[in-house]
């Protein structure tokens, strides 16, 4: 089951509970990074959207993490 992608900001996002930071682009590879966070805590980061909602999805997934 997926949730719906909300944007928040310019560089925010919610999805399923949990927020996608977009960080600033990286000077060097010139990729743009997004950082995965739930209630305060760095959960991860992916070099795509689509990425980080993909973590998300294995994490509300897993019997390990409970929120």
């Amino acid at each position: 089951m997926t949730g719906q992608l909300i944007q928040l900001s310019r560089h925010s996002y919610v999805y399923r509970g949990f927020t996608i930071h977009k960080c600033p682009r990286n000077s060097v590879t010139l990729k743009t990074a997004y950082s995965v966070t739930n209630d305060g805590n760095y959960l991860g980061r992916d070099f795509a959207l689509a990425e980080a909602m993909q973590t998300i999805d294995k994490l509300k997934s897993s019997k390990d993490y409970e929120s």
